[in-house]
């Protein structure tokens, strides 16, 4: 089961990069390949095994990220914290997206090495602790350009 679990989180990972690899414009299809991507991505990441890493040095790779531009769309209101009833805070929705990249593509490398438990290990802890916030945010934020687009 742990293997399969595995197997379809790193095909939706390496779904998601090549659609941010590839993303053209906010508009048409470009925006649901997006929204779909990193919604399945999310949803493949709650189901990822606990696992615990015995590799103790650090690994570093070279990420390249690519540039998006989501012009008008890029900048958005969020709430930090919302059982925290403070002001909205402006969140850009490119960091989101290749916030995500970044710590997807690691556990890629690491995955593409035979190094599995790394892999989920960098995929599970990085969800819990960064990008699982990002998707959230970014979730909503990609929601509400669609229905503008939609209407306009």
């Amino acid at each position: 089961m742990q293997i399969k679990v595995t197997e379809d989180f790193y095909l939706s990972a390496s779904n998601y990069c090549r659609v941010i690899e590839n993303f053209g414009s906010i508009k048409g299809n470009n925006l649901t390949s997006l929204l779909c991507s990193l919604l399945e991505l999310y949803t493949k990441a709650l189901s990822l095994p606990d696992v615990e890493s015995d590799n103790e040095k650090e690994t570093d790779f070279e990420i390249s990220v690519p540039l998006i531009n989501l012009k008008k769309y890029d900048h958005y209101w969020e709430v930090f914290n919302p059982y925290h009833f403070g002001e909205p805070v402006e969140a850009s929705l490119s960091d989101d997206i290749l916030d995500i990249y970044k710590d997807v593509k690691r556990g890629i490398f690491l995955y593409e090495k035979n190094e599995h438990i790394e892999a989920i290990w960098e995929w599970k802890v990085n969800f819990e602790i960064h990008w699982g916030s990002h998707a959230v945010d970014a979730i909503r934020a990609l929601h509400s350009i669609k229905n503008l687009v939609n209407t306009s």
